[in-house]
């Protein structure tokens, strides 16, 4: 036959093929952390097979969704380095997958959101998992056509991180030089340097800086990731009535 009717013969064999080898990767659950990663690098590598046949697709990302909050078992105080490399492939993972198909989840994108805001309100994300979280969430924006739904999401996507930087202490803190080097705990250190011994100083100094330069990440890198977008809009994305 000619090279078309060996494609499509082809085609008509491999299709089945994928689709059955989608699902069981999509149904699988494994309980062993190490195979987890290895099931969130198979859903990740199906981003190019979900662009054809996106029937698994909110399934697949619902799983690495949950896999973001994974923690140890038995619990442990401070996560393990092998739950810190899961957490962070699966942030990977989301953001390849909606930088390949983002126009495929917007019909997803209340459910998404409020998946987000459940991980995000927990307290139990890294800030390193937030910012992905946020660039995945703002990949997916980026794809909704309606200029004010669009707006509405990406701020809604921002939401935490300005009411972060809009909180007292962090409006305070950066009142005056002084201030801010008495909230990164250098004013301090200078006229006590034996409180950088302290735990407790120590980890309030921590959750201080976290706060506020991860709300400032994840607005540059949801910014940087609409700008993208916009750029290849008509009129840089900007709605002009007609």
């Amino acid at each position: 036959g000619s090279y078309d009717e060996k494609r499509m013969k082809i085609r008509s064999i491999v299709q089945p093929l994928l689709s059955e080898l989608a699902k069981m990767i999509v149904s699988w659950t494994p309980s062993d952390l190490w195979l987890k990663f290895r099931r969130t690098t198979l859903l990740e590598a199906l981003k190019h097979y979900w662009k054809y046949e996106p029937s698994t697709l909110p399934q697949g990302v619902d799983s690495i969704l949950t896999y973001l909050s994974t923690k140890d078992n038995p619990p442990r105080e401070e996560l393990s380095d092998d739950v810190i490399s899961l957490r962070k492939k699966c942030g990977v993972s989301l953001v390849a997958v909606s930088k390949e198909v983002p126009h495929l989840l917007v019909p997803w994108l209340a459910q998404l959101s409020d998946s987000a805001k459940t991980l995000l309100s927990s307290g139990d994300l890294s800030p390193t998992n937030e910012m992905h979280l946020y660039e995945f969430l703002s990949c997916v924006a980026t794809a909704v056509e309606n200029p004010v739904d669009r707006s509405n999401f990406v701020a809604d996507v921002v939401s935490n991180s300005i009411q972060k930087i809009a909180s007292q202490s962090i409006q305070r803190s950066i009142q005056s030089p002084e201030n801010f080097l008495a909230f990164l705990g250098i004013a301090q250190a200078g006229t006590d340097p034996s409180c950088v011994a302290n735990p407790e100083f120590v980890r309030k100094v921590t959750a201080d800086f976290s706060s506020l330069f991860s709300s400032l990440n994840q607005l540059l890198s949801v910014g940087k990731r609409c700008h993208e977008a916009a750029r290849k809009r008509a009129n840089g994305g900007v709605p002009v009535e007609r």
